[in-house]
């Protein structure tokens, strides 16, 4: 599984639109090569009504619920279960 980061903006149809300028993203993806998992990050940003402005390079490889913060486990055993997991960490101001 990756843990990939990036930046985005709500477009239109988002829920956010008008009430956030843009939003930190953290994806767990359970997939078996980073290439692709870079491809089903953009696809989930965007099906989530998000542009993605930047999808940073450095990622993480994770082999189990030990490699999260606790904090975030359940995230991770989301994406065990559905293939991924999202979260949006919106921010109003640059």
């Amino acid at each position: 599984m990756f843990l990939i980061n990036a930046l985005a903006k709500p477009t239109k149809s988002s829920d956010q639109y008008d009430e956030v300028i843009g939003a930190y993203v953290s994806l767990y993806i359970d997939y078996k090569d980073i290439d692709g998992a870079y491809k089903l990050a953009k696809h989930y940003i965007k099906q989530e009504g998000w542009k993605v402005t930047e999808l940073e390079e450095e990622y993480y490889t994770l082999d189990s619920a030990n490699d999260v913060d606790e904090d975030q486990v359940e995230l991770y055993e989301e994406a065990l279960e559905y293939g991924y997991s999202i979260i949006f960490n919106c921010f109003e101001e640059e």
